[in-house]
This record gives C-alpha cells, structure tokens and sequence, in this order.
C-alpha cells in the first residue's frame, strides 16, 4: 500500500498505542508525547520478541509481533483496514476486489515500515533493539 498521506498514518500509529498497557509493563510514567509513546512500544516489543529479531530481523520480528494482536492495537479486521485505506487515499470507494486483497496483503508490512519511519523521524535511535 502506498500512502498519500503519511500525517495520517503516523497520527494512527500513535492513537493506537494503549496508554492502559504502561502499568502492566513496569513502567512508572506514563508517555505524554508522540516519542515516548512510540519508545516504550518499542522497547515492549524487545521485551517480548527478543529472540525473534535475532531470527527475523527487526522488521520481520515486528510486523509478526503486531499481528499477534499487541499492545499497540493496530486494527486486523479487514473491513477497518479497507475503511483506512479509503480514508488516507489509497483506496478508491469503487476499487476491484483485486485491488482490496493487494491492500489487506500489504497491511502489516506498510504499518511495519511506516513505524520505523516515524521513529526516525522521532529522532529514536532503535539500535537497542539489536542489542
């Protein structure tokens, strides 16, 4: 999927972090900006995935974490992720069922790289996560 609007994607990756979750991971302080937000998601994907970003790699090890429903809460159902993809422009209200499919086979991987992105622009330095 490609996007016309990144704003809206990073605005989406950052509503979907689940404030609640702070407190069950240990963590005293609860993220108030979009960076610390984005740092202890990041940080809890270490946490549970260590071994597998050794195997997978970081961007494999992450798309795989999120589908496995974590903490960052990013929608899995087909019909949400088709009506994002209207939103954002990469879908059209008429689009072939082939051109669907290709959205929903590209969701993970394009939220994936999306994150890191916004990361880097976030000016996190995500080498920990090799560590």
């Amino acid at each position: 999927m490609r996007n016309n609007n990144s704003k809206l994607v990073f605005e989406y990756i950052i509503n979907c972090i689940d404030r609640d979750f702070v407190n069950d991971y240990g963590y005293q302080k609860q993220p108030e900006t979009d960076k610390e937000k984005l740092e202890i998601i990041l940080q809890i994907f270490k946490r549970e995935y260590n071994f597998n970003i050794k195997r997978l790699g970081i961007y494999q090890a992450y798309m795989e974490w999120l589908q496995g429903l974590s903490c960052a809460g990013i929608d899995f159902e087909n019909y949400k992720i088709l009506q994002l993809a209207k939103e954002w422009g990469n879908l059209k209200n008429n689009a072939s069922e082939r051109h669907e499919d290709k959205i929903l086979n590209n969701w993970w991987n394009f939220i994936t790289v999306k994150t890191f992105i916004l990361a880097k622009r976030l000016k996190i330095n995500i080498d920990f996560l090799t560590d």
